[in-house]
């Protein structure tokens, strides 16, 4: 964003003098612009009717290491690739990639904005309620709250049993009289689980640090991975056209062009949880600048790592049935070995991104734990006045972390009684997840941006913003009836092809409906926002960035 435009906003007539009448615990002084930034940050924060408890150690770095480092989409990409080689081959992954990136790069974009206007570790749930009206407010960011939720503790899971798995998958391809029963992959799924709830808690002071470091591990081995594979790979190389053109519909829909769809609703796991930095608003400073870079930040790296992993794997990959039929039950792990024909280059590659997909869990308990604790803060959990504490030991919502931890574990259990509708029900996670970033832009649309938001350092113009908000909504709602479908035909006889997303995500919306009506229909009335106070905390933000530009201007001139 510009200097003048962020100058403009703040003061459409240039003068600095009858811009606006601040408290005068929120007026700017150039001079010492870097000693308020907290005090500036403690006011957005009890504008959106909330005080401070959580210390304010990350930093943008860190912060976009927390975001990419969970959305990590080129490792994301090798989790979910299975449904795009069955619904339309190579094509079908390339394209889908690239469509997802867009598509999740405008969803992005529009709920950036109204994280930059409304910072709060209640993320999406947080912003519903203020840009809902008074009257739907509450009902609404109660569901969005319940959905969200959900959709994070749904996808800690889909992370720890994509770890097990790939434990499991090396066990069985260097011992293949191995035979591994369902409830060794919960064990693993477990530990896995049980380690990255303890890293949380052993060293709180040390994640902003452990997010950074992740981000540098995460790009190197991207780096490492496509140097590996496309140089190794390059001499059985694939043709361009095998690649970018030539669909292969194994998926016994008799539309080709609606298998394609979906494959990329599901390719939309490549970008998921990009609102991870909105939780994380409470304990960076500056948030309501920071966030939203963080996370239009995560997109672009995510695009630029997923897209040409995705060419590459695929100009690399010699056999298309061998990377379905695989033994492993992992198309990248054989995809490795098609490109170096050799196993334990492969099997290198792969434990990399098994390690990669710890650090992302490692950062999702992080995250989700915040989110339940703004939650309970607001009276949305059973017995939220218990997972609303923060404990002063770790500076951390430790009774959140213990209530998610548990329900993680138990949903586990699940996959040794159905492996199948366990898979199912993680499928549902990028549903949810996508549902709560478009209802508060679709509220905001709906109502009329202006009028409803305050001013944000992060501001999409005009016809932009509606553009993005109502594409972004119309998007989701679209891909919403594909998840619901099953991703492969018939399903009668092949119980492994049945779809239970929609069972889920109506199971979840009817426990969710009847907990409002008879508990929290009277209970949950969100936070105690002071509107007026939110706008002239946001103002000074803006002043505050408006003079840090003309102060380095200055500098350079």
């Amino acid at each position: 964003m510009s200097i003048e435009k962020v100058c403009a906003d703040v003061d459409p007539n240039g003068n600095a003098d009858t811009r606006h009448e601040l408290d005068s615990t929120l007026m700017i002084d150039p001079s010492r612009a870097s000693d308020l930034d907290l005090d500036i940050d403690e006011k957005q924060l009890r504008a959106n009717g909330h005080v401070g408890e959580l210390p304010r150690r990350f930093g943008f770095l860190s912060l976009l290491g927390l975001g990419f480092n969970i959305t990590n989409s080129w490792i994301g990409l090798t989790a979910s690739i299975t449904i795009n080689l069955t619904d339309g081959g190579r094509p079908a992954v390339v394209w889908g990639c690239v469509i997802s990136f867009f598509v999740s790069g405008l969803i992005t974009l529009g709920l950036a904005e109204l994280a930059s206007a409304y910072p709060s570790a209640g993320g999406q749930y947080h912003i519903t309620f203020m840009v809902a009206s008074p009257n739907t407010r509450a009902f609404a960011a109660y569901i969005v709250g319940w959905m969200a939720l959900v959709g994070w503790w749904i996808t800690h899971a889909s992370g720890c049993i994509f770890i097990a798995l790939n434990i499991v998958a090396f066990a069985a391809f260097y011992h293949p009289s191995y035979d591994p029963a369902r409830w060794h992959v919960w064990m693993l799924y477990t530990a896995a689980h049980v380690i990255c709830v303890a890293t949380n808690l052993a060293f709180p002071k040390l994640l902003p640090a452990f997010n950074r470091f992740a981000l540098y591990l995460t790009v190197t081995a991207f780096v490492a991975s496509i140097i590996t594979v496309g140089v190794t790979g390059s001499s059985t190389k694939v043709s361009a056209s095998a690649v970018f053109t030539d669909f292969v519909n194994a998926s016994g829909w008799s539309s080709t062009g609606l298998a394609f769809m979906i494959a990329t609703a599901n390719s939309m796991y490549t970008f998921l949880a990009v609102d991870a930095a909105t939780h994380i608003a409470e304990e960076v400073p500056r948030p309501s600048l920071n966030v939203p870079r963080a996370m239009v930040g995560t997109i672009i790296i995510g695009g630029i790592t997923a897209i040409p992993f995705a060419v590459v794997l695929m100009l690399c990959m010699t056999d298309l049935d061998g990377a379905l039929g695989t033994s492993t039950g992992l198309p990248s792990y054989e995809i490795y070995m098609q490109a170096l024909k050799n196993s334990t280059g492969a099997t290198i590659l792969q434990a990399v991104i098994t390690l990669l997909y710890i650090n992302a869990v490692v950062s999702l308990v992080t995250t989700w734990s915040r989110l339940s604790y703004a939650l309970s803060r607001d009276n949305g959990l059973p017995y939220s006045n218990v997972f609303a504490r923060i404990h002063k030991g770790t500076s951390q919502p430790l009774n959140s972390i213990i209530l998610g931890t548990v329900l993680v574990l138990i949903y586990g259990l699940l996959y040794v009684a159905s492996s199948v509708a366990f898979n199912s029900i993680i499928g549902s996670s990028i549903m949810f997840l996508n549902i709560t970033y478009v209802i508060p832009q679709a509220i905001v649309a709906y109502r009329g941006r202006e009028k409803v938001l305050p001013p944000r350092p992060f501001r999409l113009p005009g016809y932009i913003g509606y553009f993005t908000n109502w594409f972004s909504t119309l998007w989701v709602i679209f891909i919403s009836v594909l998840f619901c479908l099953p991703s492969t035909m018939p399903v009668v006889g092949k119980p492994a092809s049945m779809n239970y997303t929609s069972v889920v995500f109506v199971g979840v919306l009817v426990f969710v409906l009847l907990f409002w009506a008879f508990d929290k229909r009277k209970k949950f009335v969100g936070p105690d926002v002071k509107e007026s106070l939110l706008r002239e905390a946001n103002l000074a933000e803006m002043e505050l960035m408006c003079s840090r530009d003309m102060s380095k201007l200055q500098n350079q001139g």
